[in-house]
């Protein structure tokens, strides 16, 4: 039965390195069978809230919880524009709402994986298998999660933070990049603040973590807005 460095036994991690992966990567396997992206993301948020309670310390995947409710009600409101608002002068609908479900899947199962795996298995058996090549995990990931490992919560958080929006969800505005400034176009016309999220679990469009001049295009400056949820996070939840 695998156990780390500290004698601590991880009574569900298998044996194998494969089988290990496997089993971390069984619920993207199970949201990849939701074809509707509003009820995928209503599942990706649970895991993320779950593994996020089972690892407290792990405050990239809490805040992911957080920003995963709010992505759900960003797929709902533009669901809701219909011919007489200015979203939908500007926005296809069913664009949208493809381009929103593509960066939740995406971010989920290129990053929650190796989260979830350590939470079974613990980092000791998780570098044990990349460093065997078993399996393959990115080496940004791998640093990001041994930082948590070591106690450094917050350089984690962060590593796990910039890989997440410079390497992964940056591919995804690359695939629908006439969506997300038809997106941004339609969020500057109407009043309020649209593209702001609060750290919620449900929808409100109370307690913003402004954006401000932020560009949401640009990668880092989403690492910039990053940490401004993060902070709010941990005020929040006394961290």
């Amino acid at each position: 039965m695998p156990q780390d460095a500290a004698g601590e036994v991880y009574s569900r991690c298998p044996n194998n390195c494969a089988e290990a992966m496997a089993m971390a990567n069984s619920e993207v396997d199970l949201m990849r069978r939701i074809s509707n992206p509003i009820q995928r993301n209503v599942g990706i948020t649970r895991s993320y809230q779950q593994l996020g309670a089972a690892m407290p310390d792990n405050w990239w995947v809490r805040l992911a919880g957080y920003v995963s409710v709010q992505g759900g009600c960003a797929m709902r409101r533009t669901q809701a524009w219909d011919a007489q608002t200015l979203g939908r002068a500007v926005v296809n609908p069913e664009q949208a709402l493809a381009a929103l479900g593509d960066a939740n899947i995406t971010i989920f199962e290129s990053v929650y994986p190796p989260n979830k795996f350590m939470h079974e298995c613990g980092y000791a058996r998780l570098k044990e298998c990349v460093e065997s090549g078993e399996i393959d995990v990115d080496e940004d990931i791998m640093r990001g999660l041994e930082q948590i490992d070591q106690g450094n919560l917050q350089a984690g958080a962060d590593i796990l933070a910039e890989h997440e929006q410079v390497d992964v969800v940056q591919q995804v505005y690359n695939r629908h990049a006439d969506v997300f400034d038809d997106l941004g176009t339609a969020e500057a016309i109407m009043p309020g603040d649209q593209t702001s999220i609060p750290i919620a679990d449900h929808c409100t469009r109370d307690n913003l973590v402004s954006l401000g001049d932020l560009d949401i295009a640009n990668p880092q400056d989403r690492v910039t807005y990053y940490g401004r949820l993060i902070r709010r996070m941990k005020a929040l939840e006394g961290l």
